[in-house]
């Protein structure tokens, strides 16, 4: 386990592995003073070549919009390494912004880090037959 933040920051960030699946776990503020913070964590994450990512947002308790970005952007590097993405999150101060910039329909967002990982495999898989 690798926890970079300070534990008096505004956001905690560890990686933890399930077989080939990264799930970057976020505790805190996703905003414009923790963005960069948290792409360093899924750029590292990537970079480590998963089946898949998943996406903790479960302990988030603001989410700026800048997240929005931040989730998109995720979704893109990991489907260029052919891995499946989802997100775990049932925190409305995530659901509420992806759900009302319509940034929900284009996530496969799931109340838990179990549902997540699942759907996210899945994804993988469809990935590389369309690499094939």
């Amino acid at each position: 386990m690798d926890s970079r933040a300070e534990p008096s920051a505004p956001i905690e960030v560890e990686t933890t592995w399930r077989d080939r699946v990264a799930v970057v776990s976020v505790h805190g503020e996703v905003d414009m003073d923790t963005c960069d913070e948290l792409r360093s964590w899924v750029v590292d994450a990537v970079d480590a070549r998963p089946e898949a990512l998943v996406l903790d947002l479960s302990g988030v308790v603001v989410f700026g919009s800048i997240g929005l970005s931040l989730l998109i952007e995720a979704r893109h590097r990991a489907q260029r390494c052919a891995a499946g993405f989802a997100v775990a999150t049932d925190q409305r101060a995530v659901l509420a912004p992806l759900t009302e910039t319509g940034v929900l329909d284009l996530l496969d967002v799931h109340p838990t880090v179990t549902e997540a990982i699942a759907t996210a495999l899945a994804a993988a898989t469809s990935l590389r037959v369309g690499h094939s």
